[in-house]
Parts: structure tokens; C-alpha cells; sequence
């Protein structure tokens, strides 16, 4: 399997020229053994984002010649003939190097039209791009490329029946197409996900057997080392997807859903343990080269499990074990007050391409040393790889499968039309589990001198550090008339976004940024505040909580059941009973004032506090989630602690918070540790 990156990206992940005689050979072998094989036969698969083409201008017919409906009614299946065929070059018996040559057509397809197009893709054909060996162009009738396809995840598998089975393809609109449609800025947008079945039909192909590992986190590694998990975002940007009809751009009705989903770039750790095994002389190899975060402490890299839900249970934790994809979207004021306005459900990965690699384990559901992976943006759209995060033991790295979306009765078998059958409503197909924006959030005309951050992060079981498997960058939003353009602007950075809003090791005297880790998961407070003028400050806390959950479960792997998984449900802070309260402000993300935490004064202290009981709390601040408590006084920041109340019942109760809080006594000379973080109550 092999997903294509372009040269930029390549030269972001740094992948140097490996030094020793050892890699140099093994590379030099896999070309020698390097074979032509043809592919053809089989079938495509197109989940078309028809409710994006609407929105830039141009429609879909059905498929002509369609084949069966299955239990996703939204993909289309068309067949593939067994004529020509592709051709596809293979090293190691295994892995896919590259297109040669050749085309591929099908036996039926589409036809776009729109204002002045007419695009007959009736009978369409794959054919390696010129531009690069890992991209195919698709051909319509009149010879022209409206579209191209990157981003293939694929594997070879089959043995001596062998297959290329492409689990998800971004296909995407060609300059030419964007020209036609009357605006540039589309060329490139991902329109539909795709599927493609296919035969080798090369006599005498036979596809290797995957390989397994001894190079599980935690396991023995040379001179008295021990491999060890640390997985990296090293890129990723977000495109716009779709949008309700109450979405209807500047000076309209602002209240409707607007959509939005990444296209994430991961490595895994490059260390190798020793300063002579290709790592240029230093046993800690950067794996994202120029980020203060981009280098691991874990010496040895670990092989990290990539098991697909439901294809049985695997070692090294005897179930289908996976890694699962996030992300969020975060503004900042004009008056410099930051809020999470969006946030996804969880995408389930359930394959590694492996490419480029340091050391490709021969096995496309393990990640290997120094190996990339990216899940692009149609796949992660997909409605079948989707979940909510109530589902995740975040900390810990594990998935509830019993109970869950996919598996409602808990038999061990992913459920008919899953998991939209048990989510119910209509909309299941396009909105569940997206990542929805409320369009006032974004409209550049109510929001002068706002400014955006988008953030991506994996959860890897046994990752040793959360920090730089997430990244932000800076991100812009325009109108184009029907759709809202996301430009993805720079730089990448590893960390959370909150990091931009206030550095993790800030010495501002106004600022505080505290990490706080414990048993149940870790989390950061960080606090600005503003003099306002005229004897007031404004205080403002943003709370993320990273991945703390105090969960209650049943079972265990692989019928494990998450009962409940909620994080926290109280946030409270001293206030002399004396002083004045001006103003405050709770801000979740949304527009339901329903669920917003009651702020009440209690003696000396002042509570936020979510409606509900800890069992059933409403709107808790769970994991991957950032509240904002601000409030304005005539008190001077001085140094003191907050608490944070742990929803579900059990010790500690809370987890203390040493910040700035208004008039407070200071804290005790002890309250912060020497490595930096603080402890529970």
C-alpha cells in the first residue's frame, strides 16, 4: 500500500539521505527486486460530496450501469474493465512503488453538468499522471483530465490470488475544471472519496505475507533500552465540505452548519537508539525537522498497532487496535478572548501505507520506524470510519466497542449499515461526526480583526508524549459567493492551539499557562489578563482538557463497554466576598444557552458549575474540549488556586490549579513541583 505526498511535504518531514552501507543497500535491493505488474478488473467505488458540487456550481447524475446497492446506499459501484490495464510498479512482492504506464477504463460512470459544462464521465479513464508517478488523472470523453486522484491507501494483498485493494482515494478538481467553473481557488478541493477493487492479473504474481513485529512499545530493545511509542503530526490542512441551506454567507441568516474536515500527515518516531544506525551520528533523530517539539526523547521507536475495527484481535493487545483522528477550530477575538467553535467526532484509522518509511515493517497495519502516513480529506469524511469520542478512553488509548455505534448488540460483528442505523436522523450520513461551525462564527463581517487556528491530533495507545501528536496552524475564511473557502496559512506547529493564544513557557507578567497531569489524563489552564483601564481587569481562563476522563466501563478487550467517560463538571475560584463582580462570560462554542454552566459566589470563591448529576452531567468539559470562563473586576491579579471538579464521582474530587486569580493570598512555596507540572488534590 502506498499513499502519494508531494515533494513540499517530503521536504517538511525531512527525510534526509540515510548514511549507512546497511540502508543504502537495502534500498539499493528493493529497486533490483523492484516488478511490472498489471492491474485491471474489479471495480470503483465514488462517494460523491454533492451537496459541495452544488455549492461550486456544477451536479452529478446517478451512475450509469451501476452495480448493486449494499448497505451504503450513498456509494456508487461501477465496474472496471478487464482491457488494457494499469501498470504498476512493485518492490519486495509487496510494496507499491509507483505507476508505469498503461489505463484503466470503466464499464459505466457520470455525467457533470452545470452553467456552460458538460462533462461525459460515462465511461472514464484512470491513467498515471504525467506530473507524478503517484497520481492518476481521470479521463472523459473528450480526452481531458477535469479531475485527478491522490491520496490512494492501498494495499496488495491476495497471495498467490493477488489484489490491489484501495480503501479511500481523494479525488480532486483539475485547474482546468476550476477555470470552467469560473473560479481558480477550487482547483485541488476534494469532491468525492473513492474506492477501487482491482485484479493483478500478471501471471505468476504473488503478493509476500505481512510481517509481524517484536517491536512493541514497552519490549526489550538493544543495550538495555526499551522501545517506546511517540507518534508525530507532521502535517495536515482543512478544506471546506459542505454547509446547511441556513448557511447562506455574510448578511444572511448565519445560523446554519458549515463543515469542514483535515487531510493529516503523521510520522512515527525516527530514533533509533544508537548514533551509527543511519541517524547521521545522533541517537535522537529530529522527525519533524524545526519544531522545538519535533524531536522524541524515546530513543527507540516503537512499531505501533494500525488493526482495522473488526478484522480480529492482533498483538500486541489482543484486539483490533487502532489509533483515532481529531480535530478542532478555535477563534480569537478582536478583544483577544479565545473560543473553541468546532470540534469532530473521532475517525477510526484502519490502515498505514508506510511510505516513505525508515524501516517499512512489510505490514500495512503496523506503522513502522520513521514511517508516513496521511488519511485524506474524502476519507475522513466517511461516514463508515466516523464515531463519537464518548466511545474513547482517551488516556489510555482504547476503543468501547461493545455498545458502540458500530456494534450495538456486542457480538463482535460491525452492524448492517453502521453506524448510521444507530444513530438515527437524517442528516447521519452527512453531518454525524463532522466537525459542524456555526456560520456567524466565521463570517469575517461580524468578526473584524478575528483571527483562526485549526488543530489535528491523533490518539496513539502507549504515545508517551500528546504534545506533538497534535499540531495547529493559522487559517483564514472568504465567501466565494456559495461556499466558504478555509486558506490554510503558516506555520505548522506541533503543541495544541492554545499554545498560540498563550505560550506554554510564557514569563509575561499578565499570563499563565499551567499543565497539569494525573492518573486519569493530563490537561492546561491558561489565563490572560487584560487592564482594562479604570481600576478593572478582565480575566480570562481557557480550560483544555487534553485527554482526562475518569471513565466508567465494563468488560474488557476486546468486549470492552465504555459507560461513561466525562471529564469535568466544576470550576471554581477565589473571590474576596467584598469585591466587585462587573461582568462574566461562559463560552462553550455554541449558541444554547441551556447548557451553559451557572456561575454562582459562594463565600469567598466563585463557581461555574454544569447543570446535571455527576452521572448524567449537561455539557461537561470531556476530553479534546476548551471552555472559556472569563469574568471582570476591579481585583488585581495576584498569585493563587483554582480547583477543577472531576465529574464522575472517586479521588481525588479535583484537580487543583495554581494560575493568576483575582486578589487571592498567595500559594505556598511548595504548591509547584520541579518538573513543572502539578499534581491532583
Amino acid at each position: 500500500m502506498f499513499k502519494h505526498l508531494p515533494a513540499a511535504l517530503l521536504a517538511a518531514l525531512a527525510i534526509t539521505p540515510l548514511a549507512t552501507a546497511q540502508v543504502v543497500e537495502s534500498q539499493a535491493q528493493a529497486a533490483r527486486n523492484a516488478q511490472q505488474w498489471m492491474v485491471w478488473g474489479g471495480e470503483l467505488r465514488f462517494n460523491w460530496n454533492r451537496d459541495l458540487m452544488g455549492d461550486l456550481g456544477f451536479t452529478v447524475s446517478p451512475a450509469k450501469d451501476r452495480l448493486d446497492v449494499r448497505d451504503e446506499p450513498h456509494v456508487e459501484r461501477i465496474a472496471l474493465r478487464e482491457a488494457a490495464g494499469l501498470e504498476i510498479r512493485v518492490e519486495n512482492s509487496s510494496d507499491f512503488a509507483g505507476f508505469a504506464g498503461g489505463r484503466l477504463q470503466s464499464r459505466g460512470g457520470f455525467r457533470l453538468t452545470g452553467e456552460n459544462l458538460d462533462i461525459d464521465l460515462s465511461n472514464l479513464v484512470l491513467r498515471p499522471s504525467p506530473k507524478h508517478p503517484f497520481q492518476l488523472d481521470v479521463i472523459s470523453a473528450d480526452g481531458k483530465a477535469w479531475f485527478y486522484i491522490d491520496r490512494l491507501m492501498y494495499k496488495l494483498e491476495g497471495g498467490d490470488v493477488p489484489q490491489m485493494n484501495v480503501r479511500a482515494m481523494d479525488l480532486r478538481i483539475a485547474p482546468e475544471l476550476a477555470a470552467a467553473l469560473g473560479n481558480r481557488a477550487y482547483a485541488g478541493w476534494v469532491v468525492a472519496g473513492l474506492e477501487m477493487y482491482a485484479r493483478i492479473a500478471t501471471p505468476g504474481a504473488v503478493i509476500a505475507r505481512p510481517k509481524g513485529s517484536s517491536r512493541w512499545h514497552g519490549s526489550p530493545a538493544p543495550n538495555g533500552g526499551v522501545y517506546e511509542v511517540d507518534v508525530f503530526m507532521s502535517s495536515f490542512n482543512l478544506q471546506y465540505t459542505r454547509k446547511q441551506n441556513a448557511a447562506d454567507g455574510p448578511g444572511g441568516q448565519n445560523t446554519g452548519l458549515v463543515v469542514f474536515t483535515p487531510s493529516s500527515t503523521l510520522r512515527n518516531n525516527r530514533g533509533t537508539g544508537s548514533a551509527d544506525e543511519s541517524n547521521l551520528g545522533n541517537p535522537l533523530i529530529a522527525t519533524v525537522a524545526g519544531d522545538p517539539l519535533g524531536t522524541s526523547t524515546a530513543r527507540y521507536a516503537a512499531d505501533v498497532p494500525w488493526w482495522q475495527k473488526f478484522s480480529g484481535n492482533f498483538a500486541p493487545h489482543g484486539n483490533d487496535q487502532h489509533p483515532y483522528l481529531i480535530w478542532n477550530l478555535y477563534r480569537v477575538d478582536s478583544t483577544g478572548r479565545i473560543e473553541q467553535i468546532g470540534r469532530s467526532g473521532v475517525k477510526h484509522a484502519w490502515l498505514t501505507t508506510n511510505s516513505p518509511c525508515d524501516v517499512n515493517p512489510g505490514n500495512n497495519h503496523i506503522l513502522g520506524r520513521g514511517c508516513v502516513d496521511t488519511y485524506g480529506t474524502g476519507n475522513n469524511d466517511a461516514i463508515t470510519d466516523l464515531g463519537p469520542r464518548n466511545e474513547i478512553l482517551p488516556f489510555t488509548g482504547q476503543w468501547g466497542r461493545c455498545g458502540s455505534v458500530y456494534d450495538a448488540d456486542c457480538n463482535g460483528a460491525r452492524d448492517t449499515s453502521s453506524p448510521c442505523v444507530n444513530v438515527g436522523g437524517t442528516d447521519c450520513s452527512n453531518y454525524a461526526f463532522r466537525m459542524p461551525v456555526i456560520e456567524q462564527f466565521i463570517d469575517t463581517s461580524l468578526n473584524p480583526g478575528a483571527t483562526y487556528f485549526a488543530e489535528s491530533w491523533y490518539i496513539v495507545r502507549d504515545d508517551i508524549n500528546i504534545q506533538n501528536t497534535m499540531q495547529s496552524l493559522p487559517i483564514t475564511f472568504n465567501w466565494t459567493g456559495s461556499a466558504w473557502n478555509s486558506m490554510n496559512g503558516t506555520p505548522l506547529r506541533l503543541g495544541a492551539a492554545l499554545g498560540r493564544w498563550v505560550a506554554p513557557d510564557t514569563t509575561a507578567p499578565n499570563e499563565r499557562s499551567t499543565d497539569i497531569k494525573t492518573g486519569d489524563g493530563s490537561l492546561r489552564v491558561a489565563l490572560r489578563v487584560n487592564d482594562l483601564g479604570g481600576g478593572q481587569y478582565r480575566y480570562d481562563y481557557a480550560v483544555m482538557n487534553f485527554d482526562f476522563a475518569r471513565a466508567v466501563t465494563q468488560g474488557a478487550e476486546p468486549n470492552l463497554r465504555v459507560l461513561r467517560n466525562n471529564g469535568f463538571n466544576r470550576f471554581e475560584l477565589p473571590f474576596p466576598e467584598d469585591a466587585e463582580l462587573i461582568s462574566t462570560e461562559f463560552a462553550d462554542g455554541d449558541l444554547d444557552s441551556a447548557n451553559n454552566w451557572t456561575l454562582s459566589r459562594v463565600g469567598s470563591s466563585l463557581v461555574w458549575q454544569a447543570a446535571g448529576t455527576p452521572t448524567a452531567p449537561n455539557n461537561p468539559l470531556n476530553w479534546g474540549v476548551m471552555f472559556r470562563f472569563s469574568l471582570t473586576t476591579t481585583q488585581a491579579p495576584q498569585a493563587g488556586s483554582g480547583s477543577l471538579g472531576v465529574a464522575e464521582p472517586g479521588t481525588p474530587a479535583s484537580v487543583r490549579v495554581d494560575t493568576l486569580v483575582p486578589g487571592a493570598a498567595a500559594p505556598s512555596p511548595d504548591a509547584l513541583f520541579s518538573n513543572g507540572f502539578e499534581t491532583a488534590l
